[in-house]
């Protein structure tokens, strides 16, 4: 039994012993300390055994120092005992058959020492081995065999030793039955073993017991009854100093937060884990930490920081021979990629999930691997063959008291039986009987949006409203939590289906009070993470001070994928090949992604807010926007293009205007006339007309989908002003047609910008917001420009906007850095950058600014002050962004805007060198007089179309924000 003291001595002893070079000098200095004896040697390892819960490196390194020197000691029986520490230790780092040796050679050597409880003693590690294994029928057969040999060995009344050593077997089987889901089973052991601890006045043992407990009630899913013994268990060794377990009692907590739905606090918990096991020889425990942080990425919908941590965990685990946990990753990877659409990958993930907990006998985990397999077939098409393996997840499910696995088998199949509601109901009614008693938020919302929608198939329209109602109300407040910017961009992603029923629910009447209601839920729906950093309540700068290592790993990646995008762009000395563009394009995705997993995990030190800012309400909006101003909103329910007309506090609404597939066609079509322009000037100068031509044909048509059935509408809200004056118009788009340039679209006779004054904005919410700001009053212009030799016209640029700005601070090439920006942001009242643009339609927010130095991307963006700021971004592609859960738009306009700037000038797609800079100085001299940005812009378009009438060289550039 280890003893519960270790006098200080001993600790200094052990660190000196550990530094010295040679066996001799160790004996030497034991002996002169009259520590080389019986006694001595059984005192350091006490400490052996107390440091592996907390330095496993440092215990084993002293358990085969004393064991080396136990025969000049003269303490045969430290022999053993320093082999079966030795053996924890190497089981603690993932050295599973290194471990099994040496459990085996301890037992021997007991057994040939006569020591019965000490050979007894050697089965608790074996079982724990054979759990991490995977091997439970082993695992189980060993704690009978040690429970048999206790009870021969000491009979009816065993002593205190042989109490501990059946507190651990017990402790072992409950662990034993939770990893194969006999969690009736499992709780009986623990209690067995609780009995044991308490009777022996083992405190620290009870914290073990208290960390498993709370792992068995995760699978029954009573989470605030897991999280509070996590948390107890987590209290009792960081009070003992026992890091290692504290560690492991951490991530539980993490585990728990995660699914009580407290995203934010499950991995501030994982984070303050991490930094206790970091340093220790404990490599099991950080590989599961790998993987439950992956878990949490997972349900944020950050998928592919998701799918790198899953595939690192799986890797580890494979190596480590460990098919419990690796059966995990598997399975978190396979439904990160059915996320993704990536089908095939997914299913070559999931089957050997299946197989593997198959082969445990794992009926819960299983079945939620049979679930996401059902998920895959629906998503292929295959509606029967997803039935029939959801129906075998419920057969396997029964009636066992597994209450979370069981709600998600009743919803799966309500999901592939509908709309057929007969079917469908009985189902949800037993998923609901279910989650009635389990504080779960994030199966609440589910069950609320599922039942919301058989009601809506039922024609019990007040029911579903109220259900769909409550189930954005909680989806909302669990996002609420959530500190980081990315985070709750992410959280959405899943989500919209809920807002687009609601929407379709509302305007079913087709009365006024149910359109303005579906106009607020479409609000709810659009950019409500841009919302909340404009309105202050969420974060946008990580908390790095405190991190001098991951700052500094930053910094370097950052270096890195610098170069990467400079050869990328064509900015390096020699092009680069396809073949070597296609690497780079490669690396440049695995840095992203380690870069976006740093600032998760500096993020995740961020505290919540519990915070939302809500959207405005129409009238609220309207009370900000100018009387003659039509905001004109879409929206998309499935594949229906909608759109919301407001003015003159009236609001109307067009119903299927056209579908989300054929105006994604239009849209790659409009792509391929732009890249025409790539072919060289002499034979854009030869066929010009003709490219004009095809250009305006894409525009017609979609402008026959997206704005001639509003025109009736807009005629009867606001006419057409008298004497030529432009109709005010600002529109929010939704999805796709984020892409669309609206004031480019052709009628067949005009574009809409002879007709309009056009703005945008993301959501009526940011336009409202952005008109509201006071524009800064104070400071100087900031001029910034790079050229080279494929845009030479950006020096020309900066001087002519200079002649506009009287007192602008200009800064050029070399001296256009990112240190210059981020110092004078804060004190600029305009902003004008013109330099290449980068834009990453595979991950926007490593879309970029190429500054003299190194690349701006829009996630550093996000972190200037620019608050009230006028911002022209003279690069290409600047405008793009692309679209996920919640219609938030990811990239460099929703970086500025959510770095403050109150007007935001911006490009579509490439912008031509020269054209840019007239338009620019134009656009600049139209603002000195009475003309606002929208108005202005305009005028300067209007301006350049007369010498360029193609809409690739004047139609690039829109306003955003206030107009």
């Amino acid at each position: 039994m280890v003893s519960q003291f270790v006098p200080e001595s001993g600790l200094a002893l052990a660190d000196e012993l550990l530094a010295l070079p040679t066996p001799a000098a160790r004996a030497a200095r034991l002996r002169a300390a009259h520590w080389l004896s019986p006694a001595g040697i059984d005192t350091l390892l006490d400490l052996a055994a107390q440091l592996i819960r907390s330095d496993p490196g440092k215990g084993r390194q002293l358990a085969e120092c004393c064991g080396a020197l136990a025969a000049q000691a003269g303490a045969p029986a430290a022999v053993p005992r320093a082999i079966y520490i030795g053996a924890q230790a190497h089981a603690l780092n993932a050295e599973f058959d290194t471990a099994l040796e040496l459990m085996e050679s301890a037992r021997r050597a007991y057994t040939a020492l006569g020591e019965t409880l000490g050979a007894l003693r050697t089965y608790t590690g074996l079982m724990s081995v054979l759990i991490d294994l995977g091997r439970y029928p082993a695992a189980l057969e060993a704690g009978r065999t040690a429970l048999a040999g206790l009870r021969q060995a000491t009979g009816d009344d065993p002593p205190a030793a042989a109490q501990l050593i059946a507190a651990i077997v017990h402790q072992n089987l409950g662990i034993c039955y939770d990893q194969i889901g006999r969690y009736d089973a499992a709780l009986h052991a623990y209690n067995e073993a609780e009995a044991r601890y308490r009777a022996l006045g083992m405190a620290e043992n009870l914290g073990h017991i208290a960390n498993n407990r709370g792992v068995v009630l995760l699978g029954l899913g009573r989470g605030g009854e897991a999280l509070a013994a996590f948390e107890a268990a987590a209290a009792i060794f960081a009070s003992a100093g026992l890091m290692l377990s504290h560690g492991q009692a951490l991530v539980n907590v993490g585990d728990a937060q995660l699914l009580l739905g407290s995203y934010t606090r499950a991995l501030d918990a994982f984070e303050r884990a991490r930094r206790l096991l970091e340093p220790l020889d404990a490599q099991a425990d950080k590989h599961v930490l790998v993987l439950d942080t992956a878990d949490a990425y997972l349900a944020l919908n950050l998928f592919p920081e998701a799918l790198a941590a899953y595939r690192q965990a799986e890797r580890l685990f494979e190596a480590a021979a460990m098919p419990h946990e690796r059966a995990r990753a598997l399975w978190g990877m396979g439904a990160a990629l059915v996320a993704q659409a990536h089908y095939d990958a997914a299913a070559l993930a999931l089957a050997p999930a299946a197989q593997l907990f198959a082969a445990a006998d794992n009926a819960p985990l299983l079945s939620s691997v049979l679930l996401e397999q059902a998920g895959l077939q629906a998503a292929r098409g295959d509606t029967q063959a997803a039935l029939a393996t959801a129906q075998r997840s419920l057969t396997l499910v029964g009636d066992h008291d597994w209450p979370v696995q069981r709600i998600y088998t009743h919803m799966r199949m309500a999901d592939l039986l509908l709309p057929d509601v007969a079917a469908a109901e009985p189902h949800m009614d037993a998923a609901l009987r279910l989650a009635s008693h389990l504080s779960l938020p994030h199966l609440h919302y589910r069950l609320n949006q599922r039942l919301g929608r058989v009601r809506m198939l039922q024609g019990r329209r007040a029911e579903a409203r109220a259900l769909l109602t409550s189930a954005i109300d909680q989806i909302e407040q669990l996002r609420g939590t959530l500190a980081h910017e990315a985070m709750r961009t992410s959280f959405l992603h899943d989500k919209a289906t809920v807002y687009e029923d609601l929407v379709a629910l509302l305007l079913e009447p087709g009365d006024t009070a149910g359109i303005r209601a579906a106009f607020g839920i479409a609000e709810r729906a659009k950019s409500r993470a841009l919302v909340d950093m404009l309105a202050g309540v969420v974060e946008t700068r990580l908390a790095l001070a405190d991190d001098d290592a991951l700052a500094a790993r930053l910094a370097t990646l950052q270096a890195d994928l610098n170069a990467i995008y400079n050869e990328l762009l064509g900015t390096t000395s020699e092009p680069a090949s396809s073949q070597r563009r296609a690497s780079l394009h490669t690396s440049a995705s695995e840095l992203e992604l380690e870069i976006s997993r740093l600032r998760l995990q500096a993020a995740a030190a961020m505290s919540a807010h519990d915070l939302l800012a809500a959207p405005l309400q129409l009238d609220q909006i309207e009370a900000r926007l100018p009387a003659d101003l039509l905001l004109l909103a879409y929206h998309c329910i499935g594949d229906e293009i909608i759109a919301f007309v407001c003015a003159g506090g009236r609001v109307l609404v067009a119903r299927a205007l056209g579908s989300v597939g054929t105006t994604q066609r239009l849209i790659q079509r409009l792509g391929t006339q732009w890249d025409r322009f790539r072919a060289g000037h002499a034979f854009i100068e030869q066929h010009i007309r003709q490219l004009e031509l095809s250009a305006q044909r894409v525009l017609q048509a979609l402008y026959a989908e997206l704005f001639a059935p509003l025109e009736p509408l807009i005629a009867e809200l606001l006419p057409q002003p008298a004497g030529g004056t432009p109709l005010q118009l600002a529109i929010v788009r939704y999805g796709p047609l984020h892409q669309v340039p609206m004031h480019a679209l052709f009628d067949g006779q005009q574009y809409l910008i002879d007709r309009f004054e056009i703005s945008y904005a993301p959501s009526a919410t940011v336009l409202a917001l952005c008109q509201g700001r006071a524009p800064r009053q104070s400071g100087a212009a900031l001029i910034m420009g790079v050229a080279d030799a494929s845009i030479p016209e950006v020096i020309g640029e900066v001087h002519a906007v200079a002649r506009q700005l009287p007192g602008a601070v200009v800064r050029i090439d070399e001296h256009a850095t990112l240190a210059a920006l981020r110092e004078a942001a804060p004190g600029c009242a305009v902003l004008h950058l013109a330099c290449h643009g980068l834009f990453r339609v595979d991950n926007p927010m490593f879309s970029a600014l190429k500054l003299c130095d190194g690349w701006l991307t829009a996630a550093d963006a996000i972190g200037l002050d620019l608050t009230g700021v006028l911002v022209t971004l003279s690069a290409c592609e600047t405008g793009r962004g692309t679209s996920v859960g919640g219609d938030e738009i990811v990239g460099l306009t929703r970086a500025f805007l959510g770095a403050g700037a109150t007007t935001l000038v911006v490009s579509l797609w490439l912008a031509q060198d020269a054209t840019t800079a007239q338009l620019m100085a134009t656009w600049y001299e139209l603002l000195r007089g009475p003309a606002g940005p929208a108005a202005a812009l305009r005028a300067a378009q209007l301006r350049l179309r007369a010498a360029y009438p193609h809409p690739y060289y004047w139609a690039p550039f829109m306003v955003v924000g206030k107009r």
